[in-house]
């Protein structure tokens, strides 16, 4: 079930946060004012369905003429002079400045919305304020924003640079990160930019919060921020299981580009055939289909036919087809998934902030070397000597067959681009014993990891070596052309095809990444 928030209380870290809130009002179509107040200000947000469409300031720093003068379109004197007329009359400052001549009725039009955003946008740089959200109609007297309600929380959480506050409205530093794999808050037309990228891209369901702040080789702050954000919005949230894992790609898809008129004749046609007989006929997929099938229809339909496509469109009826066309894909597809997949909740209000770090999670190893460094007094002592959760504190542990200490040759059944890794001397049990004792040691990680593929297809246990590997050395190229190979090995193409493309971004002159690229197509 998804969790409502309440309408009235306290915005602060660790609790109920804006975001969610307005993410709440946004997926649940709400129509109503939401009110925010801090001390003696007051700031006032208008929703219509669960758009944004205005907004209102008692703090004179909010006026329209003071956004003008930032924004540069009026001059301070201008500005001054016309708050002088304007103290005389009863008209409003936009009339004044258009009959003074110092803008244009169009650049009114735009200075409104400049205006109503800018408010918007404050409104996140409190990290403690009451607000009340009370439904009903709105004033008349508003304006549509002509942007989603994902792109005006991006922008504004996108402003916020304190620091202490980040850290407690993110998760756990020890919390493993997945994209959300609702489609509403998939797909609400943010722009990305190359560093969103960067970041979503090591998004896979494996790494922490830490380690993917600490493997995209961004300034720590700025990709603890760009988590943040995209915590915020939704786009990103806590694994709880292996459902509903997907590839940060589908994010980066080309936008829709057909003209509206044929947009809108494809979703009439769509919304006519709703009453199908069943969710296969819907979705588009056969009897036969697989999972992966379904749900690759199911991705592809949510993304063409949701809502926030027409959030500059005033045909209400429109939205309401589309609305109706979404939910109608969603339960037809959580029809045929499983049920694990039709109970997963969409909507995580407030990170939990009890959770302290975790056990091993698919085998994988979670690094805590120098987490007080980085996190401060939350991360937990780790004693230098301490086991890794993965690895068996002796070699009579190992889950391996008994009788492994002969030496693995890597170049027997291998990728011929690894005939130079690292050489491997020993068994997969002193192997492990090795990277127990110093797990410091990127070589290490990596010797292991190509052991495990070689010698008996671990490929778990591989993967998770490789990337611990590369959370110590992040700067090195090849880490991420021999977990490209693990992968390629594993016959997970696009995986591979995503971590030698890693590996030409720290190292374009990498022959062996670029070679592989190029036989796979790319």
């Amino acid at each position: 079930m998804k969790e409502v928030p309440p309408f009235k209380g306290t915005f602060s870290p660790g609790s109920e946060t804006l975001p969610g809130l307005l993410m709440y009002l946004h997926t649940s179509g709400r129509t109503g004012t939401l009110c925010i107040s801090s001390g003696d200000l007051a700031k006032k947000l208008y929703m219509k369905q669960g758009e944004a469409v205005f907004a209102s300031s008692s703090s004179k720093d909010d006026w329209l003429g003071v956004a003008l003068v930032k924004a540069g379109k009026i001059t301070l004197q201008q500005f001054e002079y016309s708050t002088e007329i304007l103290q005389k009359g009863g008209k409003r400052h936009g009339a004044v400045l258009v009959e003074l001549g110092y803008i244009t009725p169009k650049e009114l039009f735009w200075a409104v919305k400049f205006q109503v955003r800018e408010i918007i946008y404050s409104m996140f740089e409190y990290d403690r304020a009451d607000y009340e959200f009370v439904e009903g109609d709105i004033p008349e007297e508003v304006i549509t924003l002509m942007m989603s309600m994902g792109s005006l929380i991006y922008e504004g959480v996108g402003r916020i640079d304190n620091l202490i506050r980040i850290k407690e409205e993110l998760p756990s530093a020890w919390t493993v990160l997945q994209l959300n794999d609702d489609p509403m808050r998939l797909f609400q037309g943010v722009q990305f930019s190359a560093k969103d990228k960067r970041i979503l891209s090591f998004v896979d369901g494996k790494r922490t919060v830490k380690q993917v702040i600490e493997d995209s080789c961004l300034n720590s702050f700025e990709s603890m921020k760009i988590v943040y954000v995209f915590w915020a919005i939704g786009i990103l949230t806590e694994k709880k299981s292996d459902n509903g894992n997907i590839s940060a790609d589908v994010l980066f898809l080309k936008p829709y580009d057909d003209p509206r008129d044929e947009f809108e004749a494809r979703v009439a046609s769509v919304h006519e055939r709703l009453r199908q007989p069943g969710p296969r006929e819907l979705l588009g997929v056969s009897e036969t289909a697989d999972l992966q099938e379904i749900k690759d229809s199911y991705y592809r339909l949510a993304r063409e036919f949701h809502p926030d496509r027409v959030f500059d469109s005033e045909d209400q009826h429109l939205r309401d087809k589309l609305v109706e066309i979404f939910n109608a894909v969603k339960n037809a597809y959580l029809s045929l998934s499983s049920p694990l997949e039709a109970a997963e909740d969409a909507f995580p209000i407030g990170p939990d902030k009890s959770a302290g770090p975790p056990g091993p999670v698919e085998e994988e190893t979670v690094t805590l070397v120098n987490a007080q460094e980085e996190w401060g007094p939350e991360a937990p002592a780790v004693e230098p000597d301490s086991p890794e959760p993965v690895v068996p504190e002796a070699p009579g542990e190992s889950p391996e067959p008994a009788g492994l200490a002969e030496p693995v040759n890597t170049a027997q059944e291998w990728p011929e681009d690894l005939a130079d890794a690292p050489a491997i001397p020993v068994g997969l049990d002193a192997l492990r014993e090795a990277v127990r004792l110093d797990p410091s040691d990127p070589a290490g990680w990596r010797r292991l990891a190509l052991a495990l593929i070689e010698d008996g297809g671990f490929f778990e246990e591989a993967e998770g070596a490789m990337l611990e590997a590369i959370g110590l050395d992040p700067l090195e190229s090849d880490c991420y052309l021999e977990l490209g190979l693990v992968y390629l090995k594993e016959q997970k193409i696009q995986d591979a095809i995503r971590q030698f493309e890693k590996s030409l971004v720290l190292d374009p002159e990498n022959r062996k990444a670029r070679e592989q690229l190029e036989r796979l197509g790319e």
